[in-house]
């Protein structure tokens, strides 16, 4: 999970911009909505034109839209988080109080507002942004000069850098150029399993 902004005071009250980026993060974000809490996103509206005489036809708009959350659905075959409630800001489309279903989906960026963001809700955020904090086992996968630098979790792998260096063939009496590019490449992995990988 990316997180985009934080915006929480001393009291608890606040806001995250929030953009799943695998599967296993619109887990997480269904761990962290409740009802009560809002919801703001992109979203598809279906919304009815009447003409002057009296016709009318009717579009689907693409709008920003501010719900107060009454029912969260988790649909693990889509990976889609379905929560629906009251439109609290008004826009062109939709009046206030008005309900609508608002369908996250990977890499669709949103805003959750907590009137009180608890210490399981703030361990929940910290944990879905920070997968290495579940992560059983680091893992590098190698091939000449190219590495990736993987966490496996519970649920998944996570491929989190990859590291490329280009080394030169090994010549009949002169390996020191092979050698020294060897090495740089080690240094990298080191480097990038320090890096995103503190904690293991």
């Amino acid at each position: 999970m990316k997180l985009v902004h934080r915006d929480l005071d001393k009291n608890g009250t606040g806001q995250v911009v929030l953009i799943p980026e695998e599967p296993e993060d619109m887990w997480h974000a269904y761990n962290l909505v409740s009802k009560g809490d809002s919801i703001k996103s992109t979203t598809i509206r279906k919304v009815k034109d009447e003409s002057s005489t009296g016709s009318s036809t009717s579009n689907r708009v693409r709008t920003n839209l501010t719900v107060s959350i009454e029912t969260i659905e988790f649909d693990t075959a889509a990976c889609q988080l379905r929560v629906k409630g009251k439109n609290i800001q008004e826009n062109q489309y939709v009046k206030m109080g008005a309900y609508h279903t608002i369908d996250l989906q990977l890499n669709q960026k949103f805003t959750l507002a907590k009137q009180h963001w608890d210490v399981i809700a703030l361990d929940r955020l910290d944990l879905a942004c920070d997968p290495t904090r579940t992560a059983d086992v680091a893992a590098v996968i190698m091939q000449e000069g190219l590495a990736h630098v993987c966490v496996v979790t519970e649920c998944m792998t996570l491929t989190r850098a990859r590291v490329e260096v280009h080394i030169p063939r090994k010549r009949r009496g002169s390996c020191e150029s092979h050698d020294k590019v060897s090495t740089r490449l080690s240094q990298l992995i080191h480097t990038n399993l320090t890096l995103y990988l503190p904690r293991l």
